[in-house]
This record gives structure tokens, C-alpha cells and sequence, in this order.
């Protein structure tokens, strides 16, 4: 299954997404089975991730200090089998773009902590960490198989 984290700049929280999930799918030893990355919809290239991202996700084990902002292409649209906005106007974006509905998964808004205190980037993570959760419960359940099934068949699919 391949899984793309989606935000504005892809410097805050869409990285910080990115690795709270994978540090998530290697506890529960899915690592092999999931792809998962993230993008912005206005990146600048190249750009760096926020040091108050990297400095709260070490916090939790979660390293991303290596990631480099990218923006999402039209030409990757039907790569991803779900997209994991941060706000409900990022999912109108990517489905105006000709993502269908039903791959746009919009949790609760999670507020942008871009330029503000290392404080807010916490809070910003843990909403990530209770969303990112949910989201992973919500697909389980949504498809009525176990998770580790539905990215099996997610992986087949894309074969």
C-alpha cells in the first residue's frame, strides 16, 4: 500500500507525518508493506525540513532531518492509494486535481506550526501521533479486513 502525507510547504508537518507513520508500521512489523512519503502542494524544492520538526520528532525516536521538500505532480496523482491531508482544503486541492474522493482520507485539523515555537511543533506532533492512529484503525475498519490484509492487497494491486 502506498501512502502519501500531504501539506502546503512539505517542511512541517507532512515530514513529521511521514515519520510518525513509518516508525508506527515498523512496530507493528509492516514496514515491508507499506511505501509511504510525503509532498506539499506549494513546496519550494529542495527546501529544508523545520528544525522545530526534526528536534520534536528525535524527541520520539522518529528521525527526519535528512527529508528535503517536494511538491506532488499531477504525473504522481495515480501512484498513491491514499492521500492523508492535514486540513479539509488540502483534500478539495487534491481532488479538484482528479485524486478520487474515496483515496482522500481528511483527519481533524491539524494546525500548521510553521515559524511558531518548538512548543507548538509538539503539539502539532502529538495530533499526529492521535490522528495518524486513527487512520490507521479508520482504513482497517473501513475495508472490514485487518490492515496487514489491506495493504497486502493494495500491494497486489499495484502489481
Amino acid at each position: 500500500m502506498k501512502v502519501l502525507f500531504i501539506c502546503t510547504g512539505n517542511t512541517c508537518r507532512s515530514p513529521m507525518a511521514e515519520g510518525i507513520f513509518r516508525k508506527m508500521m515498523l512496530e507493528k512489523g509492516m514496514e515491508e508493506k507499506v511505501l509511504c512519503q510525503s509532498a506539499g502542494l506549494s513546496a519550494v524544492e529542495g527546501s529544508p525540513v523545520s528544525p522545530q520538526a526534526v528536534e520534536v520528532c528525535r524527541e520520539i525516536g522518529v528521525e527526519i532531518g535528512g527529508h528535503v521538500a517536494r511538491r506532488l505532480t499531477g504525473e504522481e496523482i495515480p501512484v498513491w492509494d491514499l492521500y492523508f491531508t492535514m486540513s479539509k482544503t488540502h483534500g478539495y486541492i487534491l481532488e479538484q486535481a482528479g485524486v478520487p474522493m474515496q483515496k482522500i482520507y481528511v483527519p481533524s485539523y491539524i494546525e500548521d506550526p510553521f515559524g511558531q515555537s518548538t512548543e507548538v511543533y509538539r503539539r502539532c506532533r502529538k495530533k499526529l501521533e492521535e490522528e495518524l492512529e486513527i487512520f490507521y484503525h479508520h482504513v482497517a475498519a473501513r475495508m472490514g479486513e485487518s490492515f496487514a490484509e489491506l495493504l497486502e492487497a493494495g500491494r497486489e494491486a499495484a502489481i
